[in-house]
């Protein structure tokens, strides 16, 4: 590369400070904004601010290009300084925050307890300025930089969506896995790990019927909120929620796993306890060691596994939840969502709760692996009580569906795995105001159940199988063959037995017209 090329290149690049924030779920009196503060490289021809949507954080026409890889490499701003607005629907500002602090990796997180009738709003995010000497200086070697003109064009740099739930609300929320739930990913394979990180978002593939069903459901329960939480890691943000507005699906939020806040604790909590004399005093020196063994371990175990971080963010949102509000819950057999559910719902009835929770946490061993340390132990025990303040022992979950893939476990053997990590005389099947998970086939299995809770009827189910004609599905089209095939071999609770039957007559009948 010539010399002349690399002032052009130079030249023509540009860096834009920006939130990544998406949307957030609240009540009337509690709710919450979070986001990460990065910059962002632009070229010369990105940089008319008309063009940039601070709603998804992306310049027009990068919609239909964005990648988690072209994200992997953004450049967080260590420690900024922000205010909040909240904005109604005309545009007026009803409220600003105080200052609001992020952390070394400019993620940010801020709770408002000013109330706000139901409805929808913005929050709209200013920079002020770095909380950091690094930061400061990094700024200011890059406007000291020959060509280089601008870093901030103005102080807003971000924006989000915020809905705004009534304190009586007794509708549904449905809260979503996303990888083998949702969408088609290989996850299993490291070919397909790393194709994720190329794929854009047209090339991300919807299990056949799941955007349909996800249209139906809201429709069918007077616009109730979709929240998705995935353990992908948070630089597939825009990219996701691109994924989402290009297949037609409207969230309320999205929460994925911040994978270099997992490895920076868990190096930060190997050097101290290693360095602090006291533990080997009390514990000896095998203690402090063994101490040392489970938390590694653990830890690299949830870079993986999902269970700790899934229960978290689940006990963390229904904070913020009206206590009536019910749940549905989705998930698939690959990893722990099985399981988790499951232990929600005996931790929000008081169940499992206190120091026998933590402990319990703590020794939990699922599918062979350590995943939760003592401190995320603490954090869930914690989250649980503030629930059990604010709701009081109440379950909101009324329907858990799990997607059966290939990649899991049967059934039988998940049943197994859930009665063999529950403490003794905790049986989900047994327990009466705990909802069981069910073990289905995908949309049309997930469909079939919402009909016989009388959340759907069979006119969605057949829209939804209208949908999925055509698509790819483990290696072959949905021709109206195999979709009948399909339609008869899914696995279902015998309760919907009469309306799987007239599912089936009906879709034949409508096939061979």
């Amino acid at each position: 590369m010539t010399e002349e090329t690399e002032r052009k290149i130079s030249k023509n690049t540009e860096k834009r400070r920006a939130a990544i924030c998406g949307g957030t779920l609240g009540r009337e009196n509690r709710y919450y904004i979070r986001g990460q503060v990065v910059d962002i490289s632009v070229s010369e021809e990105m940089t008319d601010p008309k063009k940039w949507d601070l709603l998804t954080g992306l310049f027009q026409g990068q919609e239909k290009e964005i990648t988690p890889f072209l994200d992997y490499g953004l450049e967080s701003v260590r420690k900024p300084i922000l205010v909040a607005e909240i904005v109604d629907q005309s545009g007026k500002i009803l409220h600003r925050s105080p200052e609001i602090r992020g952390d070394e990796s400019g993620f940010f997180f801020h709770e408002f307890t000013f109330p706000l009738s139901p409805g929808n709003y913005t929050f709209h995010i200013h920079f002020l300025k770095p909380d950091s000497y690094r930061q400061f200086g990094k700024d200011l070697a890059y406007l000291n930089t020959p060509g280089k003109h601008e870093l901030v064009s103005q102080s807003l740099i971000g924006m989000g969506a915020l809905r705004i739930l009534s304190e009586e609300y007794t509708g549904i929320v449905t809260t979503s896995d996303i990888d083998q739930t949702y969408l088609a990913t290989d996850i299993h394979s490291n070919k397909g790990k790393i194709s994720t990180l190329f794929e854009t978002p047209e090339q991300k593939l919807p299990l056949p019927g799941m955007p349909t069903l996800f249209k139906e459901l809201r429709e069918a329960t007077s616009d109730s909120p979709l929240c998705f939480i995935s353990a992908s890691p948070h630089f597939f943000r825009r990219t996701l929620l691109s994924t989402f507005r290009t297949q037609g699906v409207k969230t309320e939020s999205l929460h994925l796993k911040y994978l270099e806040g997992t490895l920076k604790g868990m190096v930060d909590k190997f050097w101290d306890t290693l360095s602090h004399p006291t533990r080997f005093l009390t514990e000896g020196l095998w203690g402090a060691v063994e101490r040392v063994r489970k938390f590694a371990g653990s830890s690299f175990q949830s870079l993986f596994d999902q269970l700790a971080y899934k229960l978290t963010i689940l006990l963390r949102d229904r904070i913020y939840l009206p206590t009536n509000s019910k749940e549905i819950l989705l998930g698939d057999n690959t990893e722990s969502d099985y399981l988790i559910f499951i232990l929600y719902q005996f931790i929000l009835t008081g169940a499992l709760q206190g120091k026998e929770l933590e402990d319990y946490l703590y020794k939990l061993n699922f599918l062979g692996r350590d995943a939760i340390t003592r401190d995320n132990a603490k954090l869930i025990r914690e989250l649980a009580e503030e629930n059990h303040r604010i709701h009081g022992h109440i379950n909101p979950v009324q329907l858990v569906l799990i997607n059966k893939t290939e990649l899991g476990p049967p059934s039988d053997e998940m049943k197994w795995n859930v009665r063999s990590a529950l403490p003794t005389g905790l049986d989900p099947w047994k327990t009466e105001g705990i909802a069981p998970y069910i073990p289905t086939d995908g949309a049309l299995g997930f469909a079939l159940v919402m009909v016989e809770r009388e959340i759907l009827d069979l006119s969605s189910v057949l829209k939804i199988s209208g949908d999925m004609a055509g698509q790819w599905f483990e290696g072959k089209v949905i021709d109206p063959n195999v979709l009948l095939e399909l339609a008869k071999k899914l696995e279902l609770p015998k309760e919907t037995d009469s309306i799987h039957k007239k599912f089936v007559k009906t879709l034949k009948e409508v096939l061979e017209a």
